[in-house]
């Protein structure tokens, strides 16, 4: 059978309100409208979906598994009208985004080819800093949407998770300081290590880690810069923690080598933060809806 949208949509209507009077108010047609387009609909497929309970409605068991598919289907529909609705919109805008170090280029690159697909015009402004830099930045208003460390228990904002990388602890490949392949994490506490600079995700999550296992790191350095943290690695002036995609061409080439903890691995988890849905720019609020149709976000 070919399924008739407007049956279902009166359907939908009265099981939703429970009245038909409400679910004619609700479609802008009369009540007679809705019981016919009800009507044949039962008669289309052979069976009884609603029954009249006094003033209300009731359905039917069967009434009841329709009513769950058909109210998917508006809801995709509703959010489909939204969609098209902000591609007429917004001809123009500006998309503002602060980014961790390693979101802004591991992550965003992806993410700004896909939503320039839809929103060719929307000219977006990428920031990046440490996380608590860009955290600071959104509280100060400078941007509207944050792609950060997930950290749920920041009250300071609300978070969406996004989904979780690796953080490997890397060395060079003819390393003298780490020659083997796997190590306790006790083992660091002897072994010079390069960090990210204070507040960056990557060093509070290795930090922790450390922490955890009573383990005195011995920093050597500090820097801002991974392409330095890398080079400085590649010459065996220390070992250091990085992102998996921070490192995979490195690894690929031979240049430097995964160690491997005894511990187990490490994660960081990344969220897109913002302070209140309501107050949120077009822009946002469509790149916050294509996040939420991609199911690989990283």
């Amino acid at each position: 059978m070919i399924l008739n949208l407007n049956q279902l949509r009166s359907f939908h209507a009265a099981a939703k309100t429970g009245s038909i009077t409400r679910a004619a108010d609700e479609l802008l047609v009369t009540p007679a409208a809705v019981t016919l387009q009800i009507k044949q609909l039962e008669e289309n497929l052979g069976i009884k979906l609603l029954v009249r309970s006094g003033n209300s409605m009731q359905l039917t068991d069967a009434g009841g598994r329709v009513f769950e598919r058909a109210r998917k289907i508006f809801e995709d529909v509703q959010n489909l009208e939204t969609f098209l609705a902000d591609i007429g919109r917004m001809k123009s805008g500006v998309l503002k985004i602060g980014c961790s170090e390693t979101a802004a280029v591991y992550v965003m690159p992806r993410l700004i080819k896909i939503f320039k697909q839809t929103y060719p015009d929307i000219k977006v402004i990428i920031d990046r800093g440490t996380n608590e830099d860009m955290i600071r930045s959104l509280l100060e208003h400078k941007h509207e949407l944050l792609i950060v460390r997930h950290r749920p228990e920041d009250k300071r904002l609300k978070m969406r998770h996004m989904g979780r990388q690796e953080i490997l602890l890397v060395a060079s490949q003819e390393s003298n300081l780490l020659t083997r392949e796997t190590i306790p994490v006790a083992e660091l506490g002897k072994i010079p290590l390069i960090v990210p600079l204070k507040g960056s995700a990557t060093r509070e999550i290795v930090h922790e880690y450390l922490k955890r296992f009573q383990v005195a790191p011995q920093v050597v350095m500090e820097s801002s810069s991974t392409a330095l943290i890398k080079k400085l690695v590649r010459e065996d002036e220390g070992v250091s923690f990085l992102c998996r995609d921070v490192v995979e061409e490195e690894l690929a080439k031979g240049v430097l080598k995964e160690i491997q903890l005894r511990e187990g691995p490490l994660f960081i988890e990344y969220g897109i933060g913002y302070l209140n849905r309501n107050n949120l720019s077009r822009a946002s609020l469509a790149f916050l809806r294509m996040l939420e149709q991609l199911k690989d976000l990283l």
